[in-house]
């Protein structure tokens, strides 16, 4: 269902962006059965139009419904922060810093504790 789903968006999406071309083609594959029956100059054969006025007027209809959906603006909404920073000093900071230095059995001086990091036991 979610594959499904997932091809009918994203083909919705290609018809969308992609519908003034997706018109022009239409009319190449189909120049022929437009010229004969739906061109608006069909019964003038000496204006040569041979659907090209049936063309202009889908893309001009095309036009005017892009024109007609709202584009959305940038809009500025004014946002309650989720947090309150606290000021940060670095004296602060400094003086509250305690380092701790573990001497292990081989005399090597370390930070971390042996009795919190070692490997596991078998």
């Amino acid at each position: 269902m979610k594959i499904f789903t997932t091809i009918l968006l994203t083909i919705t999406i290609f018809i969308q962006t992609f519908s003034t071309y997706i018109i022009q083609a239409d009319f190449f594959l189909n120049r022929s059965y437009i010229a004969k029956n739906l061109c608006v100059n069909r019964d003038k054969p000496m204006m040569h139009c041979n659907g090209k006025c049936y063309l202009t007027k889908k893309l001009k209809e095309q036009e005017k419904q892009d024109q007609q959906t709202p584009v959305p603006r940038n809009e500025k909404f004014e946002m309650a922060p989720f947090f309150v920073p606290k000021p940060f000093t670095l004296e602060n900071t400094v003086a509250n810093l305690k380092i701790e230095f573990f001497i292990k059995d081989d005399g090597a001086v370390s930070s971390f504790p042996d009795s919190i990091f070692h490997p596991p036991s078998a």
